[in-house]
């Protein structure tokens, strides 16, 4: 394996940790309570957290895949 090949796998295995501990990184850094709920006035309390909690995960998992893709690009040069 030649360093490209492994740059490219230590890449794609810190994005996919990012994916795989997106629940945890929102809890530690408490970013749930940063997230704006568009309908709060039509939902209950549960409901909102829930909401930004969702909302939190999904843009951690996106920052994972955003970090994961260039790995993946170099990765199948690598192999060609």
């Amino acid at each position: 394996m030649n360093l490209q090949e492994i740059l490219s796998l230590v890449i794609i295995a810190i994005g996919f940790a990012v994916v795989y501990s997106a629940k945890l990184i929102v809890k530690k850094f408490q970013l749930a309570e940063k997230q704006k709920c568009v309908n709060a006035s039509q939902m209950s309390e549960e409901e909102i957290q829930s909401c930004k909690l969702n909302k939190a995960v999904f843009n951690i998992k996106l920052m994972g895949l955003i970090i994961s893709i260039p790995g993946l690009i170099l990765f199948i040069i690598s192999f060609r």
